[in-house]
């Protein structure tokens, strides 16, 4: 918890701070609604006044590849080995429900450009067939955080 706190700190100040010419302050992606996550505890935050349950998939050295539990979903991610020429990072995400896959997207890790901004903010939202689950990839100063964020309403 104290290490996405830091992470949200830290993107903050780097936005207040950073507006030269090498670089723009916000990736024209980014939802600057999520520099205002506010963590309760664990496993609920909020973000502009709702309550979503959530669970840190990395932060700070980000892993390209894991497995996670969330709420009662396998969340795993990994790297096919076609990578690009610029040093990205194809990154595939599956959900299982059980053992059956039930949903899935791809994230593309480029470094070039999310160094091209002080703070780039990327969320993909997923529905499943029990609800709905939003992917949100953060990059501030060469550091990462990703998480993954479900309304309470979805799993009660």
């Amino acid at each position: 918890m104290s290490d996405v706190v830091s992470f949200l700190t830290e993107a903050k100040e780097n936005l207040n701070k950073c507006n030269t010419t090498l670089k723009l302050p916000l990736s024209p992606q980014s939802d600057p609604a999520y520099l205002n996550i506010t963590v309760l505890n664990e496993t609920i935050l909020r973000v502009n006044g709702a309550l979503y349950e959530y669970v840190v998939l990395g932060v700070q050295n980000v892993s390209f590849s894991g497995e996670t539990s969330f709420k009662g979903h396998r969340i795993t991610w990994s790297t096919p080995k076609n990578l690009t020429t610029t040093g990205g990072q194809r990154i595939d995400f599956k959900i299982y429900r059980e053992s059956s896959l039930i949903g899935s997207l791809v994230y593309w890790y480029i470094p070039f450009q999310l160094d091209s901004y002080c703070v780039t903010i990327h969320t993909k939202s997923l529905k499943l067939p029990d609800g709905e689950i939003i992917f949100v990839f953060m990059h501030t100063g060469g550091k990462d955080l990703w998480i993954v964020m479900a309304k309470n309403k979805y799993y009660s």
